[in-house]
């Protein structure tokens, strides 16, 4: 970097890729949208909102070096941030590095802070703003010295305010008049002292912290050795069976699906239902299901919950492939599920489970170190559980800006939801936890997948693939079912579960495998080659009898019926534009779909007819409104956006061919940079003769090829392939 560079933007030109790569992956809102050039990245890098972003993300050495850099004057030589913060600058080398790595601080000996965080620390390290009537650093250093030479106890008084607050609650206790006297402090309010931010610093000694915080507290630890070797990991694969087990519950949501509550998420009492259906207790339910939600395996259509499309592909995967998604898609969640139920702070409604109310920004670092101090802790004394007000210590120096007792929350929350998924058990990491942490640090997605999975498959019992059946109905299988015997949870209902799993056939169990199209003659073929014993004939009774029973009236869901002449409905079936719709023809002039009124309504238009919506009885009334067709969660936090499918080599490349003016960016890149601020675009689109139909529309999402866009003038929803698509 050069020595004196004029502004961040050169300092960002001097970056070798290495150093843009680590600037991007770790400032990931720098990349939507892409910044076109350097001189962009900087401001963006500068920037109010990202620069906070990323200020709460440092950690206690780092934010100590911020804070001094906003008090000391612009252009601070090293040697003064380092006896600002009581260190030397070997000591703070590293730590610099890193924030002119973050594009926070640049510049050579004289350093700068970004102008956002310099004007908008106004209490750093716990000092006042600076006003126009505090005295001047000579004055101030005057007054402390001469109340600390008046008695002793006065000097124990200003030692023990050195290093705190400015702001001094007083009331009508004798300290008040002492300091005001003194001229160490000055009314604020009432009751209410401040001290001027040039007599704190005159305390301190000049510096802004006591002592420089290189390196995070020692977590001490409870020796929680195994009573017998292996039970540790037994009960982590009983646990990630467990997690299996519930997810194949909550995949049944479209059986009975729940309803959505109008603020969003899922009512409380289906909530309740859903565990007692699961059998299992609601705060594991909860974790669960809010990890099904964030892998985008449950979603709503505005009307009820249901499983997504990806849960068909999903429930295909094998056990170890099903439980490493999961664990991955908890580390990765900015939800924090054990917030559901709990009361609103600011008076609302309890926290509803898959809503918004459970996001908490940052908590997904906050999880990422959790585990990793656990991990750490094992390396260093395994078989030790981590001591709770020390790990809660060392979390605090990972994320310093955070409240106390949010982290105290959270690392409540991280040791329940963690055992839920056998990743920590009893404080202490399992193989599970330990792949994971490893997982986690490593940046191509196959390699983490199979790291997963070899550690879920080397703790997990070998499968099982026979049972026992007896004429009460009963199939036992002697341990952990293989995938075979796993199809038998479709026609049973579970009596007991442990070391050996009790089923048991009932009536109600097999219509519902004869609803969900299950097979009978599989079924038999199944027990016969797993049993020991020949098929009890009550079992056989029971499902030729519920069999016969079966389908004599066919039930089919729909959300629109569309009735017209024969003719005309003919021409609606036989449309490209109202294929996706999916229509059923019942009858001659009667047709049905899942599609809601207002999106059949437009498929409508498009063909060239014209259709009005009618009520029950008859009456004309109006479409209902479009809902969102299910899929998973949908209320992406504004702030963050859509992510830009560009990996930080990518990104450097363009942002440099871009500064160099070598490169534009491609159309599919600008409509996704469009999707990511929300904001409008004048595009053309080519017909099938040629020509270009000009139309300004918001961009709403990209995928597989196809533009998803609204027109800005009609508010009219269409689709066009991105090769149709040109940009002025």
């Amino acid at each position: 970097m050069p020595a004196t560079p004029r502004s961040l933007a050169d300092a960002l030109r001097s970056f070798r890729d290495e150093q843009l790569q680590r600037l991007l992956a770790a400032r990931g809102d720098l990349l939507v949208p892409l910044p076109q050039g350097l001189g962009p990245l900087a401001a963006r890098a500068a920037s109010g909102p990202s620069s906070q972003r990323a200020l709460h993300r440092l950690d206690r050495p780092a934010l100590q070096l911020v804070e001094a850099l906003a008090v000391l004057p612009d252009q601070a030589p090293r040697s003064a941030l380092a006896r600002a913060v009581g260190a030397t600058p070997g000591e703070i080398e590293e730590t610099l590095s890193h924030l002119q790595d973050l594009a926070l601080v640049w510049g050579g000996q004289e350093l700068r802070l970004v102008r956002s965080l310099r004007d908008g620390l106004r209490h750093p390290a716990g000092l006042g703003p600076v006003l126009a009537e505090d005295p001047s650093p000579q004055e101030a250093e005057t007054r402390v010295a001469a109340a600390r030479g008046a008695d002793d106890e006065v000097a124990g008084v200003l030692d023990a305010l050195s290093f705190g607050p400015a702001r001094l609650e007083v009331g009508d206790s004798a300290l008040g008049p002492l300091l005001r006297e003194r001229g160490i402090a000055v009314p604020a309010a009432e009751g209410v002292l401040r001290i001027p931010r040039s007599v704190h610093l005159a305390l301190r000694g000049g510096r802004v912290h006591e002592r420089f915080a290189a390196h995070p507290p020692t977590i001490a630890g409870v020796a929680r050795p195994e009573r017998f070797a292996g039970t540790r990991s037994a009960q982590a694969a009983e646990a990630a069976l467990e997690t299996l087990r519930i997810t194949g519950i909550i995949g049944d949501l479209d059986r009975d699906p729940p309803g959505v509550l109008t603020r969003g998420g899922l009512p409380q009492r289906e909530l309740r239902r859903l565990a007692e259906a699961a059998d299992a207790p609601l705060p594991e339910v909860v974790t669960v299901l809010q990890t099904c939600w964030t892998a985008g395996l449950v979603g709503h259509d505005g009307l009820t919950w249901q499983p997504t499309r990806d849960w068909d592909e999903f429930r295909e995967r094998s056990e170890e492939q099903r439980w490493a998604e999961l664990a991955l898609a908890w580390l990765r969640s900015e939800d924090l599920p054990s917030l559901v139920g709990t009361p609103d702070p600011r008076g609302g409604p309890a926290h509803a489970a898959l809503s918004a109310a459970t996001r908490r920004p940052g908590v997904r670092a906050r999880r990422e170190t959790l585990l990793a101090l656990h991990a750490q802790l094992h390396e260093d004394s395994p078989d030790t559980a981590a001591d709770g007000p020390a790990l809660r210590e060392a979390l605090s120096w990972h994320h310093p800006l955070v409240p106390a007792p949010v982290l105290a929350q959270e690392a409540d929350a991280f040791e329940r939801e963690a055992a839920t998924l056998g990743l920590v058990l009893a404080g202490v990491p399992t193989r599970l936890g330990l792949a994971l942490d490893r997982a986690r640090r490593r940046t191509d997605a196959a390699e983490v997948d199979a790291l997963l999975v070899e550690a879920l498959a080397a703790v997990l019992p070998p499968p099982v693939d026979e049972v026992l059946l007896d004429a009460d109905l009963t199939v036992v299988v002697p341990g952990r079912p293989s995938r075979r015997l796993s199809a038998l949870s479709a026609w049973t209902e579970p009596v007991s579960r442990g070391g050996a799993l009790t089923l048991r056939f009932t009536p109600a169990s097999v219509r519902r495998a004869l609803d969900a199209g299950e097979d009978p003659a599989a079924l038999r073929a199944l027990l016969e080659s797993a049993s020991r014993t020949p098929v009890p004939q009550v079992l056989a009774v029971l499902l030729a009898d519920e069999q016969r029973r079966h389908g004599r009236i066919a039930v089919m869901p729909a959300v629109t019926a569309l009735s017209a002449e024969e003719e005309v409905l003919t021409i609606v079936l036989s449309h490209p534009e109202a294929a996706l719709l999916d229509l059923r023809r019942l009858a001659p002039g009667v047709a049905v779909t899942m599609a809601g009124p207002a999106v059949v309504m437009r498929a409508i238009e498009r063909t060239g007819l014209s259709g009005v919506a009618v009520g029950r009885d008859g009456t004309l009334t109006r479409p209902t409104a479009l809902h969102r067709l299910p899929g998973s969660r949908e209320d992406v936090d504004p702030g963050h956006g859509p992510e830009l499918p560009l990996t930080p080599e990518e990104a450097v490349l363009r942002i440099r061919a871009a500064d160099a003016g070598e490169a534009e960016l491609p159309v599919a890149d600008r409509l996704r940079d469009a999707i990511a601020r929300e904001t409008e675009l004048r595009i053309g689109v080519v017909d099938g003769r040629g020509g270009i139909a000009v139309r300004r529309v918001l961009p709403l999402s990209l995928e597989g090829g196809r533009l998803r866009a609204r027109d800005a003038g009609t508010g009219e929803e269409f689709t066009v392939l991105v090769h149709r698509v040109t940009l002025g």
